[in-house]
This record gives C-alpha cells, sequence and structure tokens, in this order.
C-alpha cells in the first residue's frame, strides 16, 4: 500500500493522485462497468493485484480521499490461504497463473505492460 502514502494522508485536506506500483492492492470505487477481476484468480493470491494491474494499463486515475477510510477487522486465516501457505502446488499453480496473466497483459497492451513484468522481476 505504499503508494497511498499514509503520512501524507493524515493530514491531507485534498484529494491526491497516486501512480501504481507493484503489488499495489487499494481498496477502490469504481463505476459498475469498470473490468471485472480476472477470473482465473479465485481464492487466495493476486485477484486484486491483477485487477489494479488492469485498470492501470486501461488508464484509471487512483485518487487517494481525505477523511475516508475502511476498517479490516481481524479475522481468522481463510482455507485458500491456509493452502497457499502449506501446499507447494497451490503456489506452482499460483505462479503459473501469475505468468499467463501477465502474458495476456503484453498482448492486449503492448509496449505499455511492460512495467508490469519489470516490476514483478524486481519485487
Amino acid at each position: 500500500h505504499a503508494p497511498t502514502n499514509f503520512a501524507k494522508w493524515r493530514t491531507a485536506t485534498t484529494p491526491y493522485r497516486v501512480e501504481w506500483e507493484a503489488d499495489f492492492e487499494p481498496y477502490v470505487v469504481v463505476r459498475q462497468d469498470c473490468p471485472e477481476y480476472d477470473r482465473r484468480f479465485v481464492g487466495f493470491g493476486w485477484n486484486k493485484v491483477a485487477h489494479i494491474m488492469e485498470l492501470d494499463a486501461q488508464e484509471y486515475e487512483f485518487t487517494v480521499l481525505p477523511n475516508a477510510y475502511m476498517i479490516h477487522m481481524p479475522h481468522a486465516p481463510s482455507f485458500d490461504i491456509t493452502k497457499f501457505r502449506s501446499n507447494k502446488q497451490y503456489r506452482i499453480c499460483l505462479k503459473t497463473l501469475k505468468e499467463e496473466f501477465q502474458q495476456d497483459m503484453s498482448r492486449r497492451y503492448g509496449f505499455a505492460a511492460l512495467k508490469y513484468l519489470t516490476a514483478e522481476n524486481n519485487s
């Protein structure tokens, strides 16, 4: 959540834009006709990351709102995150799906999608 810049948010009085970064998973408010989540990511892993990448590729703007927040309630680990942590095959499958998604992004967005590949390799 680094792009949000929580130190800046705490004192902000006006909305401010932020740029996409690798593994960015903000909570977003979007129109109903925005791109849907990629259906290959179910359970734990990469559903929100892929969605935000898609929004960024389509040139959506990410704006942080002052005086707006959500509360994440603590909860027990989900079945899927438990499987991700304990099952090597689950992690291999997720890695394969990520690679397929990135290839699809490259096909759809060409050169502009290169930043997603580069960021993933550096994170």
